[in-house]
């Protein structure tokens, strides 16, 4: 393993400094597949160098060149950097590459783009939905009336006023900011609403929801984009907060970090395990294809968690999209961490958006223990 000599006046003292200089060398020296726009870091980046070795150093510009950086994300409990890249490494490349400076460590995952996808495939389980106790579950296929797809019904949130709703991304129950005010949405969604299924019903009407703006950050204000929408449910007692038949909806909400083991139940591929392996160091675009909706647009998101699946299977596919993901923390406790939102189902990752600040923006607390 090689070294990697940091020629900036301050070091990095932390995974996100570290993250932000590595940043911020690529752009100067044009690594990136598609160079990321977003408020400028400081051009006092990491030289990648093995021992002060410009020959080394070249070498490894150019293979990033080559391969092209996708996004870099870090995790600071291993005080790790992550290099996405859209080419693959081969041995020859790892022999070049840096893995270590200053305390800090680096790892290269192929992938890093990240698409929201309409029209899901079948889904993987044997249906699509759960009832538990004659109750519909979290975790299950929903979708707006008026178009014929699915996405997932993430978990059940409460107002002040002590209303109950449906939380799910923007993109799956709010028509990507076109749902009306009192959009049905059904459950299963259309598209599952097979002779195999239960009788569709009203779970709920759109209420709101927080946008999906397309446009560079400098024309923008890109911290408006979170990708969720609620549904005022319709009949509380249809309803139950455990997500499919695993587990049921914790009571606690904590911040995700890198290194936090993760489950989540979803509409297509059910119950999936994975690890949050980063998060972005800059804001990230994602494309959306979402064909129910008409949509095709690039939208910058501040802060995605980029997660692994288990075995090297996907930890979400499309459909799957609003499904909650909970971690536990080692002593037997559970915690809401984030919503599943877009993914790359290629490489195998997908991105998910905090619920600490979506619970925050939305002023609703998470309901736990309802009809379970």
């Amino acid at each position: 393993m090689q070294d990697v000599v940091d020629n900036s006046e301050k070091k990095p003292e932390t995974a996100r400094e570290m993250a932000e200089s590595v940043l911020a060398w690529a752009k100067k020296h044009n690594l990136f597949d598609k160079v990321p726009l977003d408020e400028a870091v400081d051009d006092t980046g990491v030289e990648f160098s093995a021992s002060g070795d410009a020959f080394r150093a070249q070498a490894v510009e150019e293979i990033l060149r080559k391969k092209s950086i996708n996004l870099v994300g870090f995790n600071e409990p291993e005080k790790k950097v992550i290099i996405f890249t859209n080419g693959k490494l081969s041995k020859s490349d790892e022999k070049i590459l840096p893995f270590h400076t200053s305390g800090f460590s680096f790892d290269y995952i192929q992938g890093g783009v990240a698409y929201v996808k309409g029209n899901p495939p079948p889904p993987q389980t044997p249906k699509p939905f759960t009832l538990r106790g004659g109750r519909y579950t979290c975790g299950s296929s929903i979708y707006p009336a008026h178009c014929v797809g699915a996405g997932t019904f993430g978990l059940i949130v409460r107002d002040q006023g002590g209303v109950l709703y449906g939380m799910t991304n923007n993109h799956v129950a709010g028509a990507c900011n076109n749902a009306m005010p009192g959009l049905p949405i059904l459950a299963p969604g259309p598209l599952d609403a097979t002779e195999e299924a239960c009788d569709p019903f009203t779970i709920g009407r759109h209420h709101r929801l927080l946008p999906i703006n397309d446009g560079i950050p400098e024309n923008i204000q890109i911290d408006v984009n979170w990708d969720v929408s609620i549904f005022r449910l319709t009949d509380g007692d249809k309803v139950t907060s455990f997500q499919g038949a695993a587990f049921d909806t914790p009571p606690s909400v904590v911040s995700p970090m890198p290194s936090m083991r993760v489950k989540k139940v979803g509409r297509t591929t059910g119950l999936t395990n994975g690890t949050i392996v980063a998060q972005s160091a800059s804001p990230i675009p994602v494309q959306y294809q979402v064909s129910e909706y008409g949509v095709r647009k690039n939208v910058f998101f501040e802060t995605v968690y980029v997660v692994v699946g288990d075995n090297g299977l996907p930890f979400s596919r499309p459909g799957d999209s609003g499904s909650l993901v909970v971690s536990d923390d080692g002593q037997g406790n559970t915690h809401a961490v984030g919503l599943v939102f877009a993914g790359n189902e290629q490489r195998g990752l997908s991105f998910i958006l905090p619920l600490p600040e979506i619970m925050q923006k939305l002023s609703v607390e998470i309901v736990s223990g309802h009809h379970v």
